[in-house]
């Protein structure tokens, strides 16, 4: 269950890393991002990362009260 515990920690940390690299975006200049073109790629791994985070979450509380 400690590693379980430690997975989730990374993940979470992992999620916090990329709100943040999604806020830091428009700090960018325009001619940069529409050369990258990233805004839809982080929109998308930020939503399943998170719910992924979530869900991790819930299980981990769920069996450690079991």
């Amino acid at each position: 269950m400690e590693k379980f515990l430690f997975f989730n920690i990374v993940i979470t940390m992992l999620s916090i890393f990329i709100i943040v690299y999604a806020y830091s975006l428009n700090f960018f200049p325009k001619k940069w991002r529409k050369k990258v073109n990233q805004d839809i790629t982080v929109g998308l791994i930020l939503i399943f990362l998170t719910m992924f985070m979530c869900f991790l979450w819930v299980f981990y509380f769920y069996f450690e009260l079991l």
